[in-house]
């Protein structure tokens, strides 16, 4: 799969049910880990190397970000790699995931925010994933987040929601794997 292909596994804004808008993924990222749970620097770590696609087997990665009038977020990585790492880094992840209940964090816009897991469940997707949920303090504002992470082959997907259905945050990894197991013909 070329690099043009790859593209096209990113969820767009036609597969998000409410009125969304694509924004420049750079800017919602480069988190550096501040305090808590020593796995929360692993998260921070894993998802700094998703993005940015800096794993030595990463073969292919692409990340879009899309926002709403009203706050919503939704923040989709994919990435292929080579050889077993897929598998490897799921498994870092989900390791750092189930050892982590809270850390803290920097964005690049110098906002600081409390993150503290509130649950998690296996995603019978692909072949194999897991929707983590999470609420994110800044100040006094609480924001609730959902992941969900599945690998398919050698290709991991990372959909990262600020929407307060997490059906819905389901229903989007879905339309990401389906997308992985059939890719759009170019």
């Amino acid at each position: 799969m070329d690099d043009t292909a790859f593209q096209r596994l990113l969820l767009t804004e036609e597969d998000l049910e409410e009125s969304f808008f694509g924004e420049e993924p750079s800017a919602a990222y480069d988190p550096v880990f501040i305090s808590g749970d020593p796995a929360g620097r692993s998260i921070v770590d894993l998802t700094n190397m998703l993005t940015r696609g800096t794993h030595p087997e990463t073969l292919h990665h692409g990340s879009a970000l899309f926002t709403n009038a009203v706050g919503s977020v939704v923040f989709h990585h994919v990435a292929q790699f080579d050889g077993p790492a897929c598998r490897q880094v799921f498994q870092e992840l989900l390791d750092a995931v189930q050892d982590c209940r809270e850390y803290r964090m920097e964005l690049n816009d110098g906002v600081r925010i409390d993150i503290t897991r509130t649950g998690s469940e296996p995603l019978d997707l692909g072949d194999g994933g897991i929707l983590v949920r999470w609420v994110s303090t800044v100040d006094h504002f609480r924001i609730v987040t959902a992941w969900a992470v599945v690998i398919k082959g050698d290709v991991l997907s990372f959909v990262n929601t600020r929407i307060p259905d997490h059906a819905e945050t389901h229903r989007l990894a879905r339309v990401a794997v389906d997308r992985i197991s059939e890719p759009v013909k170019s």
